[in-house]
C-alpha cells in the first residue's frame, strides 16, 4: 500500500518551507524510485528501513539533510516510511549555519552535523502518533532556529531566486540586481542555494518545462522549448536526458497522473516501477 501526504506549513515558516512530504510504502519486497533535481534541499527522516542510492553508491543515512542535486539518482527499498522537509532554495540556510554547497550532491547524516536538538527530533519525530504531532514537532524546531533578522545577502539571494523563477537568466544582471560583483555574488549565491548560478537557473528551466508537459500534455513539445527559452526541441531533450536519464516522452510516459496538491511531488519522485512493468509487458 502506498500513501502520500502533502502539508503546508504555517503561514511563519511559508517563506522558507515549501511543503513537508509523508511517504510510506509497506507492500513490496523490492521497490524502486528515480529522484531528479527539485531545486531545493530537504531535511529528511527514515522511520522504515533505509533505502539504497545508484548516486551515493550506497545506503543513505536514517536521517539527513540531502543537499542540491545535479542529476537524478535511483533509490532502492522495500518497506518505505519517510518524512520529508522541502525547503524554498535559500530556506535551508536560514535554520543551518552551514553554507549548503556543502551539502551538494551529499545525503549528510544529522549526526554528523553537532547538532543535539536535530537528532532529539528525530527521536521524536520515530515517537510521534500521528502526521499531525510530526508536523507540529517539525515547527516548534525550526521556529526555535528561524534566524531572526535575515542577513543582507539572504535577501539579496531571495530576490535573485525570485527573479530567476520570473525567468531572468543573465548572471550579470542578477549580480548588478543583488548588487554583489559577479565572483562575489557567484560565491554567495552557492553558499545559500547550493547550486551555482548557472546550474540552478539551468534546474529551474527545466522544472518549469517539466511542469508545464505534466498539466498540459497536449502542448507541443516544440512550443514548450521556445516558450521556456531553449533553442530548440533537441536542446529541451537534451537537458530532460541530463536531469532524468529520459526524453520528455519516455518521462511522461512513466509519471503518475498530474494533480494540483502532488504536482511538486510527482515531479521530484519517479516511479520506476511503472517503466519495470511496461518493460515487462
Amino acid at each position: 500500500m502506498e500513501k502520500i501526504q502533502v502539508i503546508q506549513p504555517t503561514k511563519l515558516l511559508a517563506p522558507y518551507i515549501k511543503q513537508y512530504w509523508f511517504l510510506r510504502i509497506d507492500d513490496v519486497k523490492q521497490g524502486f524510485q528515480r529522484s531528479i533535481p527539485a531545486g531545493c534541499v530537504a531535511l529528511v527522516f527514515h522511520k522504515g528501513n533505509k533505502i539504497i542510492s545508484s548516486f551515493h553508491k550506497g545506503t543513505q543515512p536514517q536521517s539527513y539533510i540531502s543537499g542540491q542535486i545535479s542529476t537524478y539518482s535511483d533509490i532502492e527499498f522495500s518497506f518505505l516510511d519517510m518524512v520529508i522537509v522541502l525547503f524554498h532554495p535559500i530556506g535551508c540556510r536560514m535554520f543551518f549555519p552551514h553554507p549548503m554547497e556543502e551539502f551538494t550532491n551529499q545525503n549528510i547524516g544529522i549526526d554528523l552535523l553537532d547538532n543535539t536538538c536535530l537528532v532529539e527530533l528525530e527521536e521524536k519525530i520515530n515517537e510521534a502518533s500521528d502526521t499531525y504531532q510530526t508536523v507540529k514537532l517539525i515547527e516548534e524546531y525550526l521556529l526555535n532556529r528561524l534566524c531572526k533578522n535575515i542577513p543582507c545577502n539572504g535577501n539579496r539571494i531571495m530576490t535573485t531566486v525570485q527573479n530567476i523563477n520570473e525567468g531572468e537568466g543573465n548572471i550579470s544582471v542578477l549580480s548588478q540586481t543583488a548588487c554583489l560583483g559577479y565572483k562575489q555574488f557567484k560565491r554567495i549565491f552557492a553558499e545559500y542555494v547550493g547550486l551555482n548560478p548557472k546550474d540552478f537557473i539551468q534546474i529551474t528551466r527545466f522544472r518549469k518545462t517539466f511542469n508545464i508537459l505534466q498539466s498540459t500534455p497536449q502542448i507541443s513539445i516544440s512550443k514548450v522549448a521556445y516558450d521556456c527559452g531553449y533553442y530548440d526541441k533537441s536542446h529541451l531533450i537534451k537537458e530532460f536526458k541530463m536531469f532524468t536519464g529520459y526524453t520528455p516522452k519516455q518521462l511522461l510516459d512513466i509519471c503518475d497522473t498530474y494533480t494540483e496538491n502532488l504536482s511538486v511531488f510527482n515531479s521530484v519522485f519517479i516511479n520506476e516501477n511503472k517503466k519495470l512493468n511496461n518493460i515487462a509487458l
